[in-house]
């Protein structure tokens, strides 16, 4: 008999408490009993075990018959494993941690955030602790802990992949370039990038233009120059995207939802996606981009969803049809054909697209992108 709707769990493995296989409550750090916690979990005010709920989770799903025979319940493995997993992050335990893990995370977009707009300021440790509100080893081992590298090594990937792209997207001599990102000097520089790309500045640049000649066979997409009007952005902000294809679909389901309790979509609104990197240049698994809506300017935003303000002036917008596995070539041949051939520059690396329509309401063959580059003119040679 399944008996497993019991109104009271163990607040640490999810185990009933009010059935007679539990006969023993955990005890406080003044050994009083403390009725929310069994006495496998607590003792003394301590947990007697320390791996995460999702090992918990796993290792009752290799013994449900334990599980089971205490519980009264009748569960095999797997539907174990999905009750607990419903179960337990509501649970006091895990959701101090989960709550705990939401606002460290909150508070390191903002730090990443301010990188982004200050990448070749003094960005010390001290500074940055200061903006997440914690102390300087705090700070570093929850930024490690979110992001999945240290501050420092963050902080010298991102400006030797901003410099690559400049690289590759410009015809910026280095000079130029130190003069632009306040780098220490070229020979500082040299050491950095070839130790990051594993090649010198030079063969980077000679390696690009080969490319470029290769992609000149991919065929132009339509592109039209406009010049466009501030908007809001809602969005969910994505990382390490080769690991965690699951969650992708979990923060597009979230902006649906979000989108939908709004009736966004029927007033007109768009969704969007911001790249922050480029593929030829990062890793795919340290990839950053920014999924959402766009909305209206009043529009107060849930929690849990960040804004960005794109920002008004000159776009380059290129018009693709057609499914999105093809967008990272046509990405390189913007890059790398279109753009030195043109009359314009990037104004900043920061790239954005708009789905006009959808695959859930919408053929692969006609789905309709567009990409948007910030640019400017390039400048006359005296």
């Amino acid at each position: 008999m399944d008996i497993d709707n019991e109104k009271k769990y163990c607040q640490s493995c999810g185990m009933p408490l009010d059935v007679e296989g539990i006969s023993e409550y955990g005890t406080n750090s003044d050994g009083t009993l403390n009725q929310e916690f069994c006495s496998c979990c607590l003792n003394s005010g301590k947990y007697l075990f320390d791996f995460s709920m999702e090992y918990l989770i796993y290792l009752w799903g290799l013994f449900p018959d334990s599980y089971n025979k205490i519980a009264g319940t009748n569960y095999k493995s797997e539907e174990l494993r999905n009750v607990l997993s419903d179960r337990l992050p509501n649970l006091k335990r895990w959701k101090q941690k989960i709550n705990t893990a939401h606002i460290h995370y909150a508070l390191i977009i903002n730090v990443q955030e301010y990188i982004n707009r200050h990448l070749f300021e003094d960005l010390n440790s001290g500074n940055l602790s200061h903006i997440a509100c914690m102390s300087i080893y705090h700070f570093r081992r929850v930024f490690k802990d979110v992001v999945g590298e240290n501050v420092g090594d963050y902080i010298q990937r991102l400006r030797l992949e901003y410099i690559a792209f400049k690289l590759i997207s410009t015809n910026t001599r280095v000079s130029e370039l130190l003069e632009q990102i306040n780098f220490h000097n070229k020979h500082t520089l040299s050491r950095a990038f070839k130790k990051h790309f594993q090649m010198s500045i030079p063969a980077f640049r000679k390696t690009y233009s080969s490319v470029a000649c290769e992609n000149k066979i991919i065929k132009q997409p339509d592109c039209s120059i406009k010049r466009i009007k501030e908007f809001k952005v809602a969005y969910l902000k994505f990382e390490r995207t080769h690991r965690n294809k699951q969650a992708y679909s979990t923060l597009w389901g979230q902006i649906i939802e979000f989108v939908k309790k709004y009736n966004l979509t029927d007033k007109g609104f768009k969704y969007v996606s911001i790249s922050l990197d480029s593929l030829d240049i990062t890793e795919i698994d340290k990839c950053r981009f920014l999924i959402g809506v766009i909305v209206p300017n009043s529009m107060e935003i849930p929690k849990g969803f960040g804004t960005l303000n794109i920002q008004a002036g000159l776009y380059s917008v290129f018009n693709i049809k057609g499914g999105y596995h093809e967008l990272n070539k046509i990405y390189r041949n913007v890059y790398l054909d279109w753009l030195p051939n043109s009359k314009y520059r990037l104004r900043e690396q920061m790239t954005f697209e708009i789905y006009a329509n959808t695959p859930d309401k919408t053929s692969t063959d006609e789905l309709v992108t567009e990409i948007y580059l910030p640019i400017e003119a390039k400048q006359k040679i005296k």
